[in-house]
């Protein structure tokens, strides 16, 4: 089977983004810019250039400002086009085709695993990539292509990993793992001593369909929410397979608070030919008045 015959993804974007008000009153934490481009078309396009065809974004009722990004806009195009900005053009176009997306509302209990849950009936019974909309990852290979590619090689779930300082240990889930990368133990937010491993699980999955039953089946856990590593830990007592994926050939930035974003967008604005000489430039000045 081909690494590329797992073709959908699911998205969840339902959060309300706290920690970034006032900025979120009006504006998803999905759609805040990291340069200029919003956080999650970054996913989008990875997701993209792994062979995904099909993204199902689970939202609520107050982000339609994300599916008017990946649409048409008429209006500024007819702009655009008749000022022959033909790069912006070009631009404004690029999020609708990169993928044909879909659009749910969240329903049902809090938690991570109720965004898969309730996108299960658009994903025809068969294994797909979830992703938390906050979660981004700079590499060469795009990270999305890699955890499908471990699928093919360890069927059962894949899960996100990267290994982290000992003393973010205790800020994280840690996932132990055995000489194969099959995960062994799951355990939330420890004492950095409580653990063998400095692998970090993040919010990139590969999600085989019988994770879906198991959230359907169990209950609600910590603060009557629905949690997925409830459903995977339940996997894994059932005998089902469980694999860590670390990034290879790049790195996890996560874009869920204030500090993860300014280390994000210092990131991807030095990776950018156009823009790392002078940002370089700002960051020593600025360094250098500490």
């Amino acid at each position: 089977m081909a690494a590329s015959s797992i073709t959908k993804a699911v998205i969840a974007v339902a959060g309300s983004g706290t920690r970034f008000l006032p900025a979120t009153k009006a504006i998803p934490k999905e759609m805040i810019p990291l340069i200029d481009r919003p956080i999650i078309q970054y996913l989008v396009e990875e997701l993209a250039a792994s062979g995904i065809e099909d993204v199902v974004f689970v939202s609520r009722w107050d982000k339609k400002v994300l599916e008017d990004h990946f649409d048409q806009h008429p209006t500024l195009e007819g702009e655009l086009e008749a000022s022959g900005k033909e790069h912006y053009l070009a631009e404004i176009r690029r999020p609708g085709e990169l993928v044909n997306v879909a659009y749910i509302r969240q329903n049902g209990p809090y938690g991570n695993g109720t965004p898969a849950l309730n996108a299960a009936p658009l994903l025809g019974g068969q294994p797909f990539v979830y992703a938390f909309g906050d979660d981004l990852v700079s590499s060469a290979v795009p990270f999305a292509r890699q955890l499908i590619e471990q699928y093919h090689e360890t069927p059962g779930v894949i899960l996100g990993a990267q290994e982290v300082a000992e003393s973010e240990v205790p800020n994280y889930g840690m996932i132990e793992v055995d000489s194969a990368m099959r995960v062994t133990k799951i355990v939330e937010k420890p004492e950095p001593r409580a653990v063998t491993s400095n692998l970090v699980g993040f919010g990139r999955y590969i999600l085989p369909p019988e994770v879906l039953e198991l959230l359907g089946e169990i209950p609600t856990g910590k603060g009557g929410e629905l949690w997925l590593m409830d459903a995977i830990e339940a996997y894994m007592r059932q005998g089902g397979a469980v694999y860590a994926c670390p990034v290879r050939g790049g790195r996890w930035l996560t874009t869920g608070d204030p500090v993860n974003y300014l280390e994000a967008l210092f990131h991807f604005g030095l990776e950018r030919d156009d823009l790392k000489d002078d940002l370089a430039r700002i960051i020593k000045r600025i360094a250098k008045d500490l």
